[in-house]
């Protein structure tokens, strides 16, 4: 049972309200509280959801450009929304299932785009061997999402090379929150946080402790997604991320931003916590 204790939703249950005694209680029960989960949420991918499907809403994406300064149109037949945005971990499960050219265009994409130290003569081996090198099994050339940075850090003892493929492996794992495409060409990257800061990689304690030792700076989430989506994708795009506060150029307060939308037609959860995180 839901009780107001001087304005404030405390749990209590029906147990304690006629004095049964002790028994078992669940956590609520124990911590008076039983708030509605948008009351404290702190999950910044459920406001990212809530933001997604604001701007599916008529209307709202248009105000939302508009809002950032963006003059484009969302009216071209390649325009999409998506959230948690992994175009490269399905692109090469896609090229997977062409079991004629399949493994030679993985070839040619880790040729082109892993320009280090004897690449060819790498990719010249057997896929086993090729993943070996990487740091997994299999029989066919594997995700490069699935490299082992702590199993191929002793096959590379050049740096730069070393994090070239780093920053190869991690563009296959990393999911922008929201992605705008205007069309085929064009993006709006956009990275939601609730109070934390702009990711960094790695992220493990033993990839961290791994660049230590070599002397390796981090790699910014930004200027990942930026490599991501242009140099491996070929896409021009701007990037934005979603705080509770902007303190910099390139960053949007959750406030502004569903301030600038039009929440009414958004279920009554979403729009209290829109203006939960806008407080």
């Amino acid at each position: 049972m839901i009780a107001v204790d001087n304005g404030a939703r405390v749990w209590c249950s029906a147990k304690e309200m006629i004095g049964e005694g002790e028994n078992k209680m669940h956590i609520r029960e124990i911590a008076h509280l039983a708030p509605d989960y948008f009351e404290i949420n702190r999950e910044e991918r459920n406001y990212a959801a809530i933001f997604f499907a604001a701007l599916c809403r008529p209307g709202n994406t248009e105000k939302f450009l508009q809002h950032c300064g963006i003059d484009k149109r969302v009216d071209h037949p390649d325009f999409g929304i998506y959230f948690e945005y992994a175009y490269l971990r399905d692109l090469w499960k896609e090229i997977s299932k062409d079991k004629t050219r399949g493994e030679g265009t993985k070839k040619q994409i880790i040729r082109m785009h892993l320009p280090i130290k004897g690449i060819d003569e790498i990719l010249e081996m057997p896929s086993t061997e090729i993943n070996r090198r990487f740091g997994i099994g299999g029989k066919v050339l594997q995700y490069p999402g699935r490299w082992e940075v702590a199993k191929y850090n002793g096959n590379f003892d050049d740096n730069d090379d070393f994090l070239k493929i780093c920053r190869f492996k991690w563009s296959f794992n990393i999911k922008p929150d929201v992605v705008i495409h205007l069309d085929k060409d064009n993006v709006i990257c956009i990275e939601a946080k609730y109070e934390s800061r702009e990711g960094s990689y790695p992220s493990s304690k033993l990839e961290k402790s791994i660049f230590h030792r070599r002397g390796l700076e981090k790699v910014g989430q930004v200027e990942l997604q930026k490599y991501m989506m242009q140099e491996l994708l070929g896409l021009r795009a701007d990037y934005i991320i979603l705080r509770k506060r902007n303190e910099t150029k390139k960053e949007l307060s959750w406030a502004e931003v569903f301030n600038c939308l039009d929440m009414s037609e958004m279920p009554v959860f979403a729009r209290r916590m829109a203006k939960k995180i806008s407080e």
